[in-house]
């Protein structure tokens, strides 16, 4: 009897690499190296609505903030950039045998509701997140309105 290595990928809604752990299954851990590899990928992203602003927090783990561009248009607020792949000094002819780490451009654009002041938007890129704060113009904002009574 022998054991065949396997290599555990977590499951992933990318078609290829679900098809890449079926052939790994049936053929062992054959070097397909990872499909994804070089890609375009796709930033994790929350939207908060808060009171005052929109928050839009994105992952972007392994980048600084130099690496981010961030632009308005039309109401369209888009966020790009690219991961690199780093590597140390020396190391440029070793060989993969496992990379489950994306890299690669992206791109995510947002349509902004009428109600953001657009000369307020500010973004901070702190330890690998991005705060975008869009600020709600004063008309947008919540408030109770007292009900008077005739006399």
């Amino acid at each position: 009897m022998s054991l065949t290595k396997h290599t555990y990928r977590p499951l992933s809604w990318n078609h290829l690499d679900a098809l890449a752990n079926r052939m790994n299954r049936i053929f062992g851990d054959a070097d397909f190296g990872n499909l994804t590899y070089g890609s375009e990928w796709v930033p994790p992203v929350s939207v908060e609505e808060r009171n005052d602003e929109i928050l839009l927090t994105a992952e972007l783990p392994g980048m600084t903030g130099e690496q981010v561009e961030i632009s308005l248009e039309n109401n369209v607020l888009t966020i790009s950039g690219e991961k690199r792949e780093s590597r140390e000094e020396g190391e440029a002819d070793g060989k993969f045998h496992l990379v489950e780490r994306t890299f690669g451009s992206f791109r995510r654009s947002f349509t902004l509701p009428r109600t953001i002041r657009a000369e307020g938007i500010t973004a901070e890129f702190d330890n690998g997140l991005l705060n975008v704060r869009l600020p709600k113009a004063d008309e947008a904002l919540s408030r109770k309105i007292e009900v008077s009574r005739r006399s």
